[in-house]
């Protein structure tokens, strides 16, 4: 059986946020995968906690993770967001956070005797799940590529402008300075 969730968030400047998944039992396979899609340096900090406030993993100023891990104990998993970095940006936070069971020495021995229908439909599955990781991964440099382009475009919209006007006012200025020599030669004959 999976449980999964996913979700996209805006996270404010300075603003921590968690989100909880709960093992029933050990050995359950739990794993998350986060990315940040629009806002600042598309960075933000993140910490996994397991039951008893024990840290699992944490980071700064990611852009995305992914990691899968097994759940030793029962209890509630906490995987959390802090926009600390960002003086002002919010940011766009997709993640997934997945619960299912992990397989046990029995499954195995069950799985084996399946079907070749059965085996198939497994691994198409399986083949999904990658496809959609690759499609959101994929989403996500889109959204930062565009971010950059947006960006570029404006700056150099700009600098033509000032381009512009600067070739403008040397031609004034060289209208000006040739005029001033010629109307100063005509009063000294």
């Amino acid at each position: 059986m999976v449980n999964a969730v996913t979700l996209r968030k805006w996270i404010a400047s300075h603003e921590k946020t968690c989100y909880f998944a709960w093992a029933d039992t050990p050995g359950k396979k739990i794993s998350f995968f986060f990315a940040v899609h629009q806002g600042g340096n598309f960075d933000i900090d993140y910490e996994v906690e397991g039951p008893n406030n024990r840290q699992l993993f944490k980071g700064e100023a990611e852009r995305q993770g992914d990691f899968v891990f097994t759940a030793t104990q029962v209890g509630e998993y906490a995987f959390c967001f802090k926009n600390g970095l960002a003086s002002f940006a919010d940011k766009l936070v997709e993640f997934d956070i997945t619960v299912e069971d992990e397989a046990r020495p029995e499954d195995i021995a069950k799985r084996a005797k399946r079907d070749e229908v059965m085996s198939s439909v497994v691994g198409i599955a399986s083949d999904l799940q990658q496809i959609t990781k690759f499609m959101k991964y994929f989403r996500l440099r889109e959204n930062r590529n565009f971010a950059t382009v947006s960006s570029t475009e404006s700056r150099v919209w700009w600098f033509s402008i000032l381009e512009s006007m600067c070739v403008v006012l040397v031609a004034v200025i060289q209208v000006y300075a040739i005029r001033a020599l010629f109307t100063a030669k005509r009063s000294r004959l």
